[in-house]
């Protein structure tokens, strides 16, 4: 029984990179079609990261409504805040690396992390503790 159970959570996992991975593909895809600054790789890497690790870390959350919409919420916000930092603070900056972008999704992890759990407690008004896999 343990063992299904490991190799469902894999099988999603594996599904959740897949598709977070195509999307990014296409997305960036779209991005040189249209002739936009290679910059924008890292923005899309650096959401990439920190969003697929806020949804495979909170698993059990994943049949609950107020989860994708706290998600939801703190996407819109995430990437209104990319858009505006991108096309105005870096406007003179046509390439950036991913690695040199990296450490910043990484930072935004963890703050993307809390950010889900306190809005999440704010649509249940519950405020129950989350045990991170």
């Amino acid at each position: 029984m343990r063992q299904d159970v490991k190799l469902r959570t894999s099988t999603w996992d594996n599904i959740i990179i897949v598709v977070g991975v195509l999307a990014a593909l296409a997305i960036g895809e779209m991005m040189d079609r249209h002739g936009m600054p290679q910059k924008w790789h890292a923005a899309i890497v650096g959401s990439l990261v920190p969003f697929a690790v806020a949804i495979m870390s909170y698993r059990r959350w994943w049949l609950r409504w107020p989860f994708w919409v706290s998600l939801a919420i703190c996407f819109a916000i995430h990437t209104m805040a990319i858009w505006i930092f991108f096309k105005y603070a870096m406007a003179n900056i046509q390439s950036l690396g991913i690695a040199l972008w990296f450490p910043v999704a990484f930072v935004e992890t963890f703050f993307l992390l809390v950010a889900v759990k306190k809005v999440t407690e704010k649509i249940t008004g519950k405020h129950e503790s989350v045990k991170l896999t």
